[in-house]
């Protein structure tokens, strides 16, 4: 299955660059990330959480981001199974400046196995597309308005 797409982000293309190569940002922004561990250089053992239609279930497995061309591009490979299913993707993500922001674009090609993969590749790459839109609005968001600092505890 295929997913292509490209989303603008209001921020300038090396900010974009380190959020989305960033484990912090990356396991605040990921829709459904329970868990995501540095294993080794670039390479993050996770969990998440995810469904299309009522087939949900929670999914363990590795990122790695592999291929940089700092600040302009990167590939990503997933690979998770679970209950429902299997899931093998490939991202190349490519960031260009565009009218005082950046402009991200993905191309995905995914493998879908089990329960999930006979939802049908058009509703798969429907989901594949909104998650990929929260994903990156909340990567602008954790950009452009950080996490406040926890406050230190009120001393008596």
């Amino acid at each position: 299955m295929k997913v292509n797409g490209s989303v603008s982000v209001a921020a300038p293309v090396p900010d974009v660059w380190r959020a989305l190569r960033d484990p912090a940002v990356l396991a605040r922004t990921i829709p459904g990330c329970e868990r995501l561990d540095e294993v080794g250089p670039d390479t993050y053992a996770m969990t998440i959480r995810a469904g299309v239609a009522s087939i949900k279930g929670t999914y363990a497995g590795q990122v790695a981001l592999s291929d940089p061309e700092p600040p302009h591009a990167f590939t990503l490979r997933a690979r998770g199974q679970g209950a429902p299913g299997t899931i093998d993707a490939t991202v190349r993500v490519r960031l260009s400046e565009a009218d005082g922001g950046t402009r991200v674009d993905y191309d995905a090609d995914a493998t879908v196995g089990g329960m999930i993969g006979g939802v049908g590749q058009r509703m798969l790459a429907s989901v594949g597309r909104r998650t990929a839109g929260e994903f990156f609005s909340a990567v602008e968001t954790a950009i452009t308005r950080p996490a406040p600092a926890a406050e230190a505890p009120a001393v008596p």
